[in-house]
C-alpha cells in the first residue's frame, strides 16, 4: 500500500531528489534560452547533474 503525505508528514530526502529531476532539466532549458547555450551541451550537463541525484538516492542513500 501506498503512503502518502497527506496526514501530515515530512517530504522524504527521495521525494526532494525526484523532484530535482524535472527541476535540473527545467533551469537548463531556462539558462539555455539566456544564455544562447547549445542544447545538447545543456541537456548532457543537466543529464550529469540529475544523474548525480539518481546515485546518491539509489546507492549511497537508498531506500529502506
Amino acid at each position: 500500500m501506498v503512503h502518502g503525505h497527506a496526514d501530515g508528514e515530512r517530504v522524504s530526502r527521495h521525494d526532494l531528489l525526484l523532484g530535482l529531476i524535472p527541476s535540473v532539466y527545467a533551469v537548463g532549458l531556462a539558462a539555455q534560452a539566456v544564455l544562447s547555450v547549445s542544447l545538447p551541451v545543456v541537456l548532457v550537463l543537466s543529464s550529469l547533474i540529475a544523474a548525480t541525484g539518481l546515485v546518491d538516492a539509489l546507492l549511497v542513500h537508498p531506500p529502506a
